[in-house]
């Protein structure tokens, strides 16, 4: 498997206030959420994958440290953070990623359209998600973190496309 080395995250566990349910059973394109990022990670050949979900956490990176408490993370090399209201991110993107993280996996790798970044991205392992965040999230760990992040050109727009309420699938 070429990307056994990567462990998928797919933090699930709001509330869905916004939109109304919690995301990971909104419906798009005939399948839920979870089963649109499931069936785009397996096409990627990415296996190692944790569903965050159904915890009682106030944030992203507050279910990545309770999912990570639960599993034995040491045989990954890094951490594809796939965010449940992102489900229609292609698997070329996925592809390019991990692909992009094989080569210089040290660093912070985040897809990039047209000058904009976004979701998911892929972050080494040595990061300390546990390291206080002073209240600002994975972005802030990232930040004084990271050795480096390198914005990969993807040709999917749907890595902007960040759902939230029902009227933001109208544009899918």
């Amino acid at each position: 498997m070429p990307f056994s080395n990567i462990l998928a995250l797919i933090p699930a566990s709001g509330k869905g206030n916004r939109f109304g349910q919690p995301k990971h059973q909104a419906i798009i394109k005939g399948k839920s959420f979870i089963t649109c990022i499931l069936d785009t990670l397996k096409e990627a050949g990415i296996n190692n994958i944790y569903i965050a979900k159904d915890f009682k956490t106030k944030d992203m990176l507050s279910t990545l440290r309770y999912a990570l408490k639960q599993l034995n993370t040491d045989i990954f090399a890094g951490f594809l953070i796939f965010p449940v209201d992102h489900p229609l991110v292609q698997c070329s993107t996925i592809n390019s990623l991990c692909s992009a993280f094989n080569q210089i996996p040290e660093i912070v790798i985040r897809p990039c359209y047209n000058g904009q970044s976004g979701h998911p991205v892929i972050i080494p392992s040595t990061l300390d998600l546990f390291k206080d965040d002073y209240e600002q999230g994975l972005a802030y760990i990232i930040r004084t973190q990271a050795k480096g992040i390198f914005d990969l050109p993807v040709e999917d727009k749907s890595i902007l496309l960040n759902i939230n309420r029902p009227g933001d699938l109208i544009w899918t």
